[in-house]
């Protein structure tokens, strides 16, 4: 039985994280989590999992609808069964990828969703951002609004459902282009208007299973796409309201992205 100071990822694992820039992590919440985590989602957003009648619903009581896109967004949620999602052992698998002694960081307080429903377009692949872009924010590019981040899928992906795309590597030659001009690169939304005009190779469309989490790094390049299937897509990050989250990552109201 491993105990709560033993890592829960392994060298390989850590070393593709720092060469590629991102991990999709399988394991780190048990099954019951998982399954209570994903029903916890139905039940938020007014759906029956057994109507497809019902998988077009927008609830009311969300915080924020984007038709576009089709984002369901809820801020700053403390449901008991979402914040079973922060493990043990995923706050181990966080502290690893840090290079941070296990156990030492603060845990998060809240969940912040961005669950995808159907849209009837085209499907194909997004041009690659980096995250921490809002204009009203105007986060510096260094050292950056955070040092990783995570996304919790809370529903099986399938392809063309909604999955993030990465560009593996893309995090060193986009710290090359914002090094390259200081100034002109000081802010995260400056830097962004360039991303798409550099060679990053070819995206990779993720596909993840409920219970997966996906760590990236500070500069990686990735981005959502379209969930053109009848299936709502689940999808949660984690917020904090203590004073260094919220300085340095600031979200809405009182909440910032969690940022340990």
């Amino acid at each position: 039985m491993r105990t709560a100071t033993e890592p829960v990822l392994t060298d390989d694992q850590i070393a593709l994280y720092h060469k590629e820039g991102y991990q999709l992590v399988s394991g780190l919440m048990s099954e019951a989590i998982a399954d209570q985590a994903e029903q916890a989602m139905w039940r938020l957003m007014e759906m029956d999992p057994a109507d497809t009648d019902t998988w077009s619903r927008v609830p009311e009581s969300a915080d924020e609808f984007t038709e576009g896109r089709g984002v369901v967004i809820f801020n700053g949620l403390q449901d008991h069964d979402l914040m079973a999602c922060a493990t043990e052992d995923y706050l181990t698998a966080v502290a690893q990828l840090l290079g941070e002694p296990i156990g030492s960081l603060h845990p998060p307080e809240a969940v912040h969703t961005q669950n995808l429903l159907q849209r009837d377009v085209e499907w194909s692949l997004p041009r690659p951002h980096v995250d921490g872009i809002p204009k009203m924010h105007m986060h510096r590019t260094f050292p950056g609004p955070y040092r990783i981040t995570s996304l919790f899928y809370l529903s099986d992906v399938e392809h063309q459902g909604g999955g993030t795309c990465a560009w593996p590597g893309s995090q060193r030659k986009i710290r090359e282009l914002a090094e390259s001009d200081p100034v002109a690169y000081e802010h995260l939304y400056d830097l962004n208007k360039d991303i798409p005009s550099l060679d990053l190779g070819e995206p990779i469309e993720l596909t993840p299973k409920r219970g997966d989490v996906l760590f990236f790094q500070h500069l990686f390049g990735h981005n959502g796409s379209a969930n053109v299937l009848p299936k709502p897509r689940f999808m949660m990050r984690f917020f904090c309201s203590c004073e260094r989250c919220y300085s340095t990552w600031k979200k809405v109201d009182h909440w910032g992205h969690w940022a340990p």
